[in-house]
């Protein structure tokens, strides 16, 4: 009896090992399954994706965006650009496909095939361009110069032309405007210039109500750039062109016939006093205002020629600094200057405090005033 409930026991023991193999064995191979499957999810994400690119082109505008940048961007990503096919504006086809897609802007790129394999991939096209469907993508982030379909011609060529005064050494010149112009991206694709005296330079001061030379005229064509905010805070659009002039002088003003801006600069000092700040730091400092010096004179307090002028404007203390009228036109200057000297009833500035750049001498008590 014993003998039989051993027997029974071994071959229950024996089946539920078994079935724990079995078990086991299932386990195992739905882990290698699931594993396999993971491989092959990894191995398809990390595939290129599969692309066909057409490229609508102008066979005319060397100017035009270059869309083998864009083209290159592409190729940057985890793809692989099975076919590339070129075709031209004056196609058939060409006209067929912009019509089917809506395409605005020529040269473009229509890429076909796993535009959508990835999320990442999916946005990176969707930054670019547009979705027509769920396979194509038509590319639209092109800069100007381009072909504006509704238009039916190239836009964003900007002529720029400048109105000059080559005899105005002291002039500041805009050339530094059409420079940024293009810094910022602009294609200037003609410039021209013109003396302000000239025929065509007198035709386009009336023309544009210009007042002030240098100026520069830049054609609306720059409104299909993002610089175009910046250029009509600056100026008006008039007759197809904003019309910028000189806003530092020195400039040639056209109502008073004349340079604005030539600062005459009168300089005195004491010879006996050797502790005296140099005068000369007086003059260096007007660069920074952008104060353009055209002449300079200098005196000894005890020359004949500086009493005269000492009892004009009540002078007290030397070194001092005397600027002409024309220093006006520099508000950066004429704003520090409330702080160290006047100007006159004549409009010349004086200074009256030399104690703000060093040791000076006060010419009623001859004293010499050292300063910390």
């Amino acid at each position: 009896m014993k003998k039989n409930r051993v027997e029974v026991l071994l071959y229950v023991m024996l089946a539920l090992i078994g079935a724990i193999s079995l078990m086991n064995i299932y386990i195992i191979q739905g882990r290698a399954e699931k594993v396999n499957e993971a491989k092959e999810i990894a191995k398809e994400f990390l595939r290129p994706a599969k692309l066909e690119v057409t490229k609508i082109l102008l066979s005319d505008c060397e100017e035009c965006f270059d869309i083998e940048t864009a083209l290159e961007s592409i190729k940057k990503q985890n793809v692989n650009v099975t076919e590339e096919r070129t075709i031209y504006l004056n196609e058939n086809y060409a006209k067929e496909i912009i019509d089917k897609y809506n395409i605005e802007k020529i040269p473009t790129l229509i890429i076909s095939g796993e535009t959508n394999k990835t999320e990442q991939l999916k946005s990176f096209f969707g930054n670019i361009g547009d979705f027509p469907d769920e396979k194509n993508v038509v590319f639209t982030s092109l800069k100007p110069p381009y072909y504006d379909v509704t238009l039916s011609r190239v836009v964003g060529k900007v002529s720029v032309i400048n109105v000059v005064d080559s005899l105005c050494e002291e002039c500041i010149p805009l050339s530094q405007v059409a420079d940024a112009l293009k810094q910022s991206g602009v294609a200037i694709t003609e410039e021209k210039t013109y003396e302000y005296f000239s025929s065509e330079g007198i035709g386009l001061i009336n023309r544009f109500d210009i007042s002030r030379i240098p100026a520069i005229l830049i054609s609306n064509e720059v409104n299909y750039y993002d610089v175009k905010e910046q250029i009509q805070q600056l100026a008006e659009e008039k007759n197809g062109f904003y019309a910028l002039h000189a806003t530092s002088a020195p400039y040639r003003d056209l109502k008073q016939g004349k340079v604005i801006g030539l600062v005459k600069i009168i300089l005195l000092d004491d010879s006996s006093c050797g502790e005296c700040y140099d005068v000369s730091i007086n003059k260096q400092i007007l660069p920074r205002f952008g104060v353009f010096v055209n002449e300079e004179e200098a005196y000894d307090v005890s020359s004949n020629e500086v009493r005269e002028l000492i009892a004009k404007y009540n002078i007290e203390k030397v070194p001092a600094l005397l600027l002409s009228p024309e220093v006006s036109e520099y508000p950066a200057f004429v704003q520090v200057w409330q702080s160290v000297g006047t100007i006159e009833g004549d409009g010349w500035y004086v200074m009256r405090k030399p104690e703000s750049l060093g040791t000076y001498k006060d010419l009623a008590s001859g004293e010499i005033v050292q300063v910390q």
